[in-house]
């Protein structure tokens, strides 16, 4: 009798943790959906302290962890739960980190050859920007078309699907998709950035590109990256002192963006700063420029600096949005300039 009260005590037990836990994933899931990933990382944390954790918190827990750019802890998150590699969550999130640590052809094996018929949303968000950074534009508007299909009002998906259309020279469906992001977000600087870039800078059409980009910092002051297209615009637009005043703003703003420094190198090799041009051109390569966007920034040090460097093949973070570069010797096509 005794063992049969153990046993059932112990059922019982196990039946309020289960439902504990099931609580706690649920906080967790609401709070990502609601765009609150420190308080997802939290209650995941809380839910792992505790004795039988599911893994499924890991996975949570890196979730939250890529959302706020920590993407090298979510890879580490990732890795406690080895037997969960086949989950879709953990490959979206995998994805993300990978993407997002600047391992990009790493994310790519990982993004399936079609259009996986149960695809979540995150998926499609995460597995298009790796196809649309290696510049595989059809496939990525292909992702994203998906995505605008499960979620209408999402602007990062319209945003992205926009700047597809805009590679793919559909001027009308990129500025529909840009004009809807800008609209759904208002108070969101990428998407500003984004519009001005593939609207306006694509073209030749400095004025606009920043007055875009000014709209972008006016929401973010701390987005280097608005920083980075907007002095990038003043460069093209043959102003040299304000290009370098927002491009030293930007590398300061974002000093793991390997993009800035490379336009603020070319920057400053342009106005005879050779020495500053060279530095700035080597931290680029040191932020693994050359593994994310090829070997531009190593032609300009080998034509305008002494003691070439050789490429550092250590990307520290992916950009977030993608100009095209119209520099000297630049490579056709996206190439990243955030």
């Amino acid at each position: 009798m005794r063992t049969l009260l153990l046993g059932l005590l112990s059922l019982l037990i196990g039946h309020v943790a289960q439902a504990q836990f099931d609580q706690l994933e649920a906080r967790t899931r609401a709070a990502l959906a609601k765009g609150k990933a420190y308080k997802a990382i939290n209650l995941a944390e809380r839910a792992l302290t505790r004795k039988d954790a599911p893994g499924r918190f890991h996975i949570l827990r890196a979730e939250g962890l890529n959302r706020i750019g920590r993407y090298d802890q979510a890879l580490e998150e990732l890795s406690k739960v080895p037997d969960m590699r086949q989950d879709p969550e953990y490959r979206t999130n995998l994805i993300g980190g990978l993407t997002g640590s600047g391992r990009i052809d790493s994310a790519l094996k990982l993004v399936s050859p079609r259009l996986p018929d149960d695809a979540s949303a995150e998926y499609l968000y995460r597995a298009g920007r790796v196809l649309a950074i290696r510049e595989q534009w059809a496939a990525a508007l292909a992702h994203f078309d998906a995505g605008v299909r499960k979620e209408p009002a999402s602007s990062r998906m319209l945003r992205e699907r926009g700047a597809c259309h805009a590679m793919l020279g559909d001027g009308t469906s990129a500025k529909a998709d840009l004009d809807e992001a800008v609209r759904l977000a208002p108070r969101d600087a990428a998407s500003y950035n984004s519009r001005g870039f593939y609207l306006h800078m694509l073209h030749g059409d400095h004025a606009a590109a920043i007055a875009d980009m000014d709209r972008a910092i006016k929401q973010d002051p701390n987005y280097g990256y608005a920083f980075s297209n907007r002095g990038w615009c003043h460069f093209l637009a043959g102003d040299t002192a304000k290009a370098l005043r927002d491009l030293r703003l930007a590398v300061r703003k974002s000093p793991s963006n390997a993009y800035a420094f490379r336009s603020l190198g070319i920057v400053e090799l342009a106005t005879g700063a050779r020495e500053q041009g060279c530095s700035s051109l080597r931290t680029a390569l040191a932020l693994g420029y050359h593994a994310v966007y090829g070997p531009e920034v190593q032609g300009y040090i080998e034509r305008s600096c002494p003691q070439v460097a050789t490429p550092v093949p250590a990307p520290v973070v992916a950009p977030t949005t993608a100009p095209v570069s119209n520099a000297p010797d630049a490579p056709k096509g996206r190439t990243n300039a955030p």
